[in-house]
């Protein structure tokens, strides 16, 4: 099973990142649980941008493990600023909800994992380099290891790893699928402090 539904913040509002992106991939793991038998395998789509959030231990675990209920009432949610942290935060939780389920679908034998694209050529893409007027998406792409962006092939041939049996031994993990985005990232975007 891959749960690939998401919305970016070039194209969503900050409410709408929230519904799909944190509380659709919460919904999913949950549902599907209640039905993984042993082989069982879920991938859900995070992101290269849940690599970037700055979430402290405390409300990290919250994003983990609260009742999908009351994840959008957390302080992590609640004081949110623009479109883009909505996306980062919402990312980094479907990273952190994988890790906290993955106990639970062992026991069942199953696994869950996410894997992070960084920048696809995809329509959401384009969408976001459109709307990025300072460059940095295409400075990115012209410097990072692989100079362009991915492909959906190379997602799909990520996902048919992580759902095949070469990956069996794998599960509440993040595979970062980016041609090396993350490094330039955290090279030349470094947040002061």
């Amino acid at each position: 099973m891959v749960h690939t539904a998401g919305v970016a913040a070039a194209t969503a509002s900050a409410r709408r990142i929230l519904d799909v992106d944190l509380l659709g991939t919460v919904y999913v793991i949950e549902a599907f649980e209640k039905v993984a038998v042993r082989g069982t395998s879920l991938v859900c789509v995070a992101s290269l941008a849940g690599h970037m959030a700055s979430i402290d231990d405390e409300d990290e675990t919250a994003l983990a493990t609260a009742p999908a209920e009351e994840l959008l009432g957390l302080k992590a949610v609640t004081t949110l600023g623009d479109d883009p942290t909505a996306y980062i935060l919402a990312k980094r939780a479907n990273h952190v909800r994988v890790q906290a389920a993955a106990l639970a679908w062992n026991r069942l034998g199953a696994r869950v994992n996410t894997i992070s694209p960084g920048v696809i050529a995809t329509a959401m893409a384009k969408a976001e380099a459109d709307s990025d007027a300072d460059g940095h998406m295409l400075a990115m792409l012209d410097a990072c290891g692989a100079g362009r962006p991915g492909t959906p092939g190379e997602i799909a041939d990520a996902v048919a790893f992580l759902t095949g049996p070469e990956a069996r031994y794998i599960t509440g993990s993040d595979l970062l699928v980016d041609g090396g985005q993350a490094a330039w990232i955290r090279r030349h975007m470094r947040r002061p402090g």
